[in-house]
């Protein structure tokens, strides 16, 4: 082969990319995206981008930096197994229950989660796990004319960037946002159980959600899942079904409360994911 062949062929082989991280865990080049991800997933305005070039990298992050880390140029590719990577039919499986098992409590972060740092295979998928083990997911509810006759709602869960198991969907019952947010919860615990997940994070924009299940929900049971007040607690039925999830099975979760459209990545993907699932209620009522 001449150098001018080869040099043609350089030009059409594909590049390596260049994710830049400007602010997050981890300033810094990264070449894969999880890798990218995991310093990124979960941290509050957190700035990245990919690039054709390391030297566009490198001016995106001196542009753009502000949190104090350093450059890690040229690093080699990651060999971290891919979303969808299998694991042999001979893993674990979570389909059997057993009644005398006591449930794991639950429990409501009071700070923020350790930093999602590694990936770990459960089940027939790979996850985003922090130091803790614990895996992290993200789930919301959208509803559009809330209240009205006219609502559309969905729901939204998402594990990572490309994750086989990130879902939208459309709610089941009455269209309200507060259904959705349930929902989403509920099935994002049935999801990480049926891969053997058995520590989870659930990051929700929902403090309805989270002040239910870690204050409100003993004393709804304790009057017949009345209110306070003496009216009816509205949506029963799927938080009966969320705290069928939490109890039935080995599974331990945490809560912790995210704030919407502030820049956190997973937040805003399961906001996608959510919109999207109101939509698909939208063309069942057509």
């Amino acid at each position: 082969m001449s150098f001018r062949q080869l040099l043609q062929l350089l030009r059409v082989l594909p590049r390596m990319p260049y994710y830049a991280v400007a602010k997050g865990r981890q300033v810094g080049i990264f070449s894969t995206w999880p890798e990218c991800q995991a310093q990124v997933n979960g941290f509050t305005g957190a700035r990245f981008k990919k690039f054709p070039t390391e030297a566009e990298a490198k001016a995106f992050i001196a542009t753009n930096g502000g949190n104090g880390g350093s450059v890690l140029a040229g690093k080699k590719p990651s060999t971290a197994p891919s979303w969808s990577g299998k694991r042999s039919a001979s893993s674990s499986s979570t389909n059997g229950e057993t009644p005398n098992k006591q449930p794991k409590k639950t429990i409501l972060l009071e700070k923020a989660p350790a930093p999602v740092s590694k990936l770990v295979k459960h089940g027939l998928y790979s996850f985003l796990e922090d130091d803790n083990g614990f895996v992290h997911v993200y789930t919301d509810g959208s509803c559009e004319g809330n209240g009205t006759a006219r609502a559309v709602a969905g729901l939204g869960v998402y594990f990572a960037e490309g994750h086989a198991l990130n879902t939208a969907k459309p709610v089941s019952g009455r269209a309200t946002n507060n259904c959705g947010e349930i929902q989403a919860a509920s099935l994002a615990i049935r999801l990480a159980r049926g891969q053997g997940i058995r520590r989870l994070v659930v990051n929700t924009d929902s403090q309805f959600l989270i002040n239910a299940i870690t204050k409100w929900l003993p004393g709804w049971k304790k009057r017949n899942w009345t209110l306070a007040s003496g009216g009816p607690v509205k949506n029963k039925t799927d938080f009966v079904e969320l705290e069928r999830e939490l109890s039935s099975g080995d599974i331990e979760i945490k809560w912790n409360h995210v704030d919407a459209h502030c820049g956190i990545l997973g937040n805003e993907r399961a906001d996608q994911l959510a919109r999207k699932g109101s939509e698909m209620y939208r063309m069942q009522k057509r």
